[in-house]
């Protein structure tokens, strides 16, 4: 929940507004009470969504359809206006968290309350269902605790089942890591597909993570949801063999939600059915909200000079706003509400930090000294530069994972590897192999199952490291983890007589693979089976070696000899993005947010807690930390600090997947110009001084692709002083860099 934004209107209908308690894909959502008390959330469709005549259609369909349902499991819809200039859907407000804040702030739920909320969530899949509605976003963030029940909320993309165009072949709509096989392939999905997703949830709710996480992006996270079996590991057995049954790829094989419900029945929590400290924590957060009166409200915006960059831009300058501050009994109180928190919050040394983040457009700050300032997108950015060269690439894979540049050279893994000359834009040689590559110390190495020092200037293997540990030992490279001028790390397995086995440990080669440095068997090393997809899995500050275990726990290692320094905690069910500095490692805390830790004991130092998601890949350069939190903005903050420098709103979501770069003074990011999944892939350059949009640069021959192609359309950046080098689908440009 945030404040009132000084544009925002008194009232939408019979309902005087309190709050704002989040934005979606359709529109803005306020917490509304109104004239004799009730509180409710209103959803108020988006000005250009409100001027289409197909969407006012569909609304009005919609509303009729979701007033249809009635269960005792569902937020009912108490009231509508789908025909007045600006559109909105009032909803009984749910006094409680959602279920990912809730696992988020008191571990998973027990087997009862699992079974409970289970059994109640499949009775309200029977309403919807009954109304002729398919939910098709079913996930953890739409599923608020209540004290009487849980509640399925947000039927934002639920769609009748008559054949409407958007469940048609081709459409992929929905939370990745929560819709069926039949959802992610973008095939039509009818009532088990919700199945599917209510089983998901419910082993999250019993483990805090999703049978199909990867931190490889969304990419892969589909793929393990249509190809891959789910990870059922840490749930308890007599609920897996339910679970089981619903997550079979085949629709046609799984249970209806009334059998899922009977089966679930027994040993389900009756009226308790949540855990005492939920059950406490959902009667003060309930409370709270009861108690406020006065609209929480931030003060009429004003003007604050523009800093320019070179010549005068001719974007309109943003303007200030400070948060009114909150009354003093919720002040010092973090609650749920409608599944967000009041305020995402960093410890700093003892002080807690408010950082806000615009939710769109326009919705911030500009960029300069003040903490948790942000700069607006104006109504128009000067020009991006003129491509110097582009240039087609091949392979299925194409555009997947991030460029890397060594020497006058941009390799990029597909299919194949290829060598790009940087310059002239043309490939200088060709690999058959889609082995993992690494760049380090000004040298390309190649692993599979041995590892080579490559030839940047034609691709040739020029050194390969020896395998032998002597007594009849051997090592097969499983992950390459980070390289310097000193030397190349990796992980890897040993064997005897040829033979590898399953276990694993750590080695270090000389740079140019002539004598191994040092082993270390650890049998707490694991790998990822996506790891080849992803950069920074290990890095190196100064002589302290930095990975991830099969715990995703944070290990500091010496890169003198291999042993372990210290061990940190990151509460990640997958690998998360880290960096460092020489002076602090940035990694995971809490699975979504951030932490900064002593390099010399691993002690923590700051936190960043994220309200819109899992905080994404981060840059660290000159004392500042660059990182977007799955809000759409980009947010500097002092790296010795946590202190928020400046946050750049931008019109899409940046990708929290893929790499930052920073060259002089821009900083440039992946992103896309629109919301949602249909949004265009581009690439936003920031100033780092002022935390103000440059320009965006999308590519002109771009054209959306299939279903299954859209997931892998993400710009992937790389850079050297010359160029910043962007890899989208099957299209690699060169732009200039200032």
């Amino acid at each position: 929940m945030e404040p009132l934004h000084s544009t925002d209107p008194e009232a939408i209908g019979p309902y005087r507004l309190i709050a704002r308690l989040g934005a979606g894909g359709m529109g803005q959502v306020y917490l509304a009470r109104s004239a004799g008390g009730r509180t409710v959330a209103v959803k108020v469709v988006r000005p250009e969504l409100a001027q289409d005549r197909e969407f006012r259609v569909r609304f009005r369909r919609e509303v009729a359809a979701a007033r249809a349902v009635d269960g005792a499991y569902t937020a009912p819809v108490t009231d509508a206006d789908p025909d007045g200039p600006t559109p909105w859907l009032a909803t009984a407000y749910v006094l409680g968290p959602s279920l990912t804040d809730a696992v988020h702030e008191h571990g998973p739920l027990p087997e009862p309350s699992v079974r409970a909320l289970g059994a109640r969530l499949a009775e309200a899949l029977e309403a919807i269902h009954g109304a002729g509605l398919v939910h098709r976003d079913l996930k953890p963030s739409n599923v608020l605790l209540a004290a009487d029940g849980p509640r399925v909320i947000d039927f934002g993309i639920a769609r009748a089942m008559d054949g409407d165009s958007m469940t048609q072949t081709g459409t992929v709509v929905g939370s990745p890591g929560f819709m069926s096989p039949e959802q992610a392939s973008g095939r039509p999905t009818d009532a088990p597909g919700d199945v599917f997703s209510l089983a998901s949830v419910l082993v999250f709710a019993s483990t805090g993570h999703g049978p199909f996480d990867s931190a490889s992006g969304v990419a892969a996270q589909l793929y393990k949801v249509v190809h891959e079996e789910p990870d059922l590991t840490d749930v308890p057995p007599a609920l897996r063999a339910i679970l089981e049954h619903c997550l079979r790829k085949d629709p046609a094989l799984r249970p209806p939600p009334a059998h899922l419900r009977a089966w679930l029945a027994t040993g389900a929590a009756a009226t308790e059915w949540l855990p005492t400290p939920v059950a406490a924590a959902l009667a003060r957060h309930a409370a709270a909200v009861m108690n406020l009166e006065a609209p929480l409200r931030t003060p009429v915006p004003q003007p604050v000079p523009h800093v320019p960059y070179g010549q005068p831009p001719t974007y309109v300058p943003t303007q200030l706003t400070t948060p009114t501050p909150r009354p003093a009994a919720l002040s010092r109180r973090r609650f749920f509400l409608a599944g967000g928190a009041l305020a995402a919050t960093a410890a700093v040394g003892g002080t807690t930090w408010a950082l806000t983040r615009p939710d769109k457009p326009g919705g911030g700050t500009p960029g300069g000294s003040s903490p948790g300032g942000s700069s607006s997108v104006g109504p128009s950015l000067p020009a991006a530069p003129k491509p110097a060269w582009t240039l087609a690439t091949e392979g299925k894979y194409s555009g997947l994972r991030p460029p890397l540049v060594v020497d006058d050279r941009v390799v990029l893994r597909a299919d194949d590897t290829f060598g790009v000359d940087a310059n002239l834009g043309v490939t200088a040689w060709q690999h058959t192999s889609s082995a993992c590559y690494l760049v380090g110390g000004g040298d390309l190495y190649e692993a599979s199952a041995k590892l080579e020092r490559i030839a940047p200037e034609d691709g040739s293997a020029t050194y390969a490291a020896s395998t032998d540990l002597g007594g009849g030992r051997t090592v097969e490279i499983n992950t390459l983890l980070a390289a310097t001028d000193q030397a190349v790390f990796a992980m890897v397995r040993t064997g005897s007589g040829g033979a590898a086995t399953d276990t694993p440990g750590l080695v270090a080669f000389k740079h140019d693979l002539s004598s191994r440095l040092w082993y270390q068997e650890d049998r707490e090393v694991g790998g990822d089976p996506y790891a080849a997809l992803q950069d920074h899995l290990g890095l190196v500050s100064g002589t302290t070696l930095l990975h991830l275990d099969n715990k995703f726990a944070v290990v500091a290692r010496s890169t003198v000899d291999g042993k372990r320094l210290w061990r940190v905690e990151t509460g990640s069910k997958a690998s998360w993005p880290m960096w460092s500095d020489d002076q602090r490692a940035y990694c995971a805390v809490d699975g979504y947010h951030l932490q900064a830790v002593n390099l010399a004991d691993g002690k923590q130092v700051w936190r960043l807690d994220s309200e819109h998601g899992r905080i994404g890949k981060l840059l660290v350069a000159g004392g500042t930390v660059y990182l977007n939190d799955g809000s759409q903005s980009i947010t500097a903050c002092d790296a010795a600090t946590g202190k928020p420098r400046w946050t750049c709103a931008t019109p899409g979501y940046p990708d929290w997947n893929a790499d930052m770069v920073l060259v002089k003074s821009t900083l440039y990011a992946a992103g896309s110009t629109a919301t949602g999944q249909a949004g265009k892939p581009c690439v936003y350059a920031i100033d780092i001084s002022t935390g103000r949009l440059r320009w965006i640069f999308t590519d002109p021959t771009y054209q959306p692709g299939t279903a299954d192609e859209r997931i892998l359309e993400s710009c992937q950046l790389a850079a050297n002083g010359t160029f910043l080098f962007v890899w989208l689908k099957k299209t690699l440009t060169a732009l200039p860099v200032a």
